[in-house]
């Protein structure tokens, strides 16, 4: 008898916690619910992109050479980064590869969206034919264009007819940056078109055909119907793009290595070979930390451009 009133005792125990979870309110429970969904989500947030990006912000004050401990030397990365004119070539470098490429691929996949979206027989082909880009793995990518930039490949035999006999795209300083922006575009335009011809097709029609019954013409009806409306997914091309050339390594680095001279070196490049191959790891976080900031600083900039112009808008 006593030991029934013990199993039942323990089996009333067990059965507690169930009761008081389902005596919870049904907000609080789905609340917790929710919380058990994400949570690995969060979890793998915090353990693979917060905690890598704290540890290295923590090693851009020690000098470490992954062979004996991290020792700390304060600030002494940071004013060597400042002082190292290598350092100031790639940074200059790496903004102009970011603002060529975020403002050529936004224009290009615009337009490209926009010829679509005339629904022209045969423009769905197009834009699969064009997306298919993004299917070819980066470096088959590099290697092809390397083979078309050459100085006698296929672009200068195309540039022939117009009195031009030689180009050194990728080994004169003057072209070998805009020739990798150029190939970044190809490369990335038509994943952003489809994002931007989300954007047009979400656009109502009625908007348009009451433009056009006030006279507005094609340049006017884009202006002040299309523009003000695809502003969000403008925001989201800029700022993905911009991110997608700040961490941009193998296109540079296969195309040109770096050169001629430093011309293409960018930040990325140069976190790689300080880190890897010099083993100056507590230099190679510093100019990681640097690169962080900047993208930062331009995200939450673009982020208070676009509130403020729904404040203007709405």
């Amino acid at each position: 008898m006593a030991s029934e009133n013990i199993l039942s005792a323990a089996a009333v125990e067990r059965e507690r916690p169930r009761r008081r979870f389902w005596h919870l309110h049904f907000q609080r429970r789905i609340t917790l619910w929710g919380l058990a969904f994400v949570l690995p989500s969060i979890l793998f947030f915090i353990v693979f992109k917060f905690g890598p990006m704290i540890w290295a912000i923590e090693l851009s004050f020690t000098s470490y050479d992954m062979v004996s401990k991290p020792a700390f030397v304060g600030l002494d990365n940071y004013r060597k980064l400042a002082a190292d004119p290598v350092f100031g070539e790639s940074l200059f470098n790496t903004l102009v590869y970011i603002a060529g490429s975020t403002v050529l691929i936004t224009l290009v996949s615009l337009g490209l969206a926009m010829a679509i979206n005339t629904r022209v027989p045969g423009a769905r082909y197009c834009m699969m034919a064009m997306f298919l880009t993004n299917l070819m793995p980066i470096i088959a990518v590099c290697l092809v264009w390397r083979f078309l930039l050459h100085p006698f490949g296929l672009m200068t035999q195309l540039l022939a007819p117009f009195g031009v006999t030689r180009v050194d795209w990728l080994t004169d300083t003057s072209t070998a940056m805009p020739a990798i922006i150029a190939v970044t575009a190809w490369r990335f335009a038509p994943y952003f078109m489809v994002v931007f011809l989300a954007g047009l097709l979400a656009i109502p029609r009625d908007y348009y055909e009451a433009a056009e019954i006030d006279g507005a013409t094609a340049r006017h009806r884009f202006v002040h119907v299309t523009l003000p409306l695809l502003m969000p997914t403008i925001f989201f091309v800029v700022v993905i793009s911009a991110l997608l050339s700040a961490r941009i390594f193998l296109m540079p680095y296969i195309m040109t290595g770096g050169g001629p001279g430093n011309a293409t070196r960018v930040l990325s490049m140069l976190i790689y070979e300080t880190g890897f191959s010099y083993l100056k790891m507590g230099e190679a976080a510093a100019i990681s930390v640097v690169l962080f900031a900047i993208m930062l600083v331009f995200t939450m900039g673009q982020m208070r451009l676009f509130m403020r112009g729904e404040r203007v808008h709405g």
